[in-house]
């Protein structure tokens, strides 16, 4: 087991990470149950076992929504930093420097198109996965909302053209873009020390992209 801490030491940040999104996770499990039977209380329902809660579109679609506007904010900033310029950001290529750049897409062109997209992809495929099963779970919550009062469900096409479903995605995706442009923008002139996402105190304003490194 002599392996371990280094093993932990070379993967502590995806540790840790991983460990904040199950914690956080199970505790929105427990308080989406309460809250799911208070609701269901309040409608002169009797309550829900915590297994059926889980599995129910509610919780699902909660989750779901989440996840795809995450993933949608990475695959922007992915594709978006390949085409875009940001003077002075950490996560933007340099402006300045095109004859650079040109000599680095010919040196990378040895790579198959897939490898060298093969990042964006990834969070694309995680975004499209997510919609869907928000879709699929969104109007199961959403039929399931308007029998309480007495409504006749809807179909999943009427679903995604709904305002119900693109309230809650826009709420999800502005949230989302405005926190990366802030990101994006405040790492100009803001630093943390020894972090790999800002760039080095002793960089100016101006230092762009892998200035950083």
């Amino acid at each position: 087991m002599r392996w371990l801490p280094r093993v932990i030491r070379d993967n502590s940040l995806s540790i840790v990470l991983f460990a904040l999104f199950g914690v956080c996770l199970v505790a929105q499990s427990f308080v989406g149950w309460r809250l799911q039977n208070e609701t269901s209380a309040a409608h002169g329902l009797v309550s829900l076992g915590y297994w059926r809660t889980i599995s129910s579109g509610t919780f699902l679609e909660g989750l779901a929504s989440n996840w795809q506007a995450a993933f949608l904010q990475l695959a922007s900033l992915i594709v978006f930093s390949e085409l875009l310029y940001q003077r002075g950001a950490a996560h933007s290529r340099d402006p300045l420097r095109p004859h650079h750049e040109r000599k680095r897409r010919a040196e990378e062109a040895r790579y198959s198109w897939l490898y060298r997209n093969s990042l964006f992809l990834a969070f694309f495929v995680l975004f499209a996965a997510s919609l869907g099963l928000h879709v699929i779970c969104g109007r199961v919550a959403y039929n399931e909302e308007r029998a309480l009062t007495g409504r006749p469900p809807i179909s999943l096409p009427e679903f995604m053209a709904s305002a119900k479903f693109w309230s809650i995605t826009l709420q999800t995706w502005q949230a989302e873009y405005v926190a990366i442009a802030l990101f994006v923008v405040l790492s100009i002139f803001l630093r943390q020390q020894d972090s790999a996402e800002s760039k080095p105190l002793s960089a100016s304003d101006e230092a762009t992209g892998r200035e950083n490194s």
